[in-house]
């Protein structure tokens, strides 16, 4: 008999190791181009909660499109809220 996982609640928990870093915005006066003013996130990893004992998960093994959606997600709620 088997049992998809997906349904059992485990009670871990999910969480973005990482920093936001506030960037000031910066126009270069040549090319009419630079740096917008906000926030940008910088994603190590991933941390998981499982019974009190964190586990890292780095963001090399994530996968380039999970790393981007959790790049682009976090700055839109840095941007949002702080």
């Amino acid at each position: 008999m088997y049992k998809d996982l997906t349904e059992i609640d485990t009670g871990a928990g999910l969480m973005i190791n990482g920093e936001g870093i506030y960037q000031e915005g910066e126009t270069d006066h040549y090319n009419g181009t630079g740096t917008p003013e906000g926030w940008t996130a910088d994603i190590y990893g991933l941390i998981v909660d499982v019974n009190g004992k964190e586990y890292t998960i780095p963001a090399a093994a994530l996968g380039e499109d999970l790393l981007k959606a959790l790049t682009s997600n976090a700055e839109t709620e840095l941007n949002k809220y702080y």
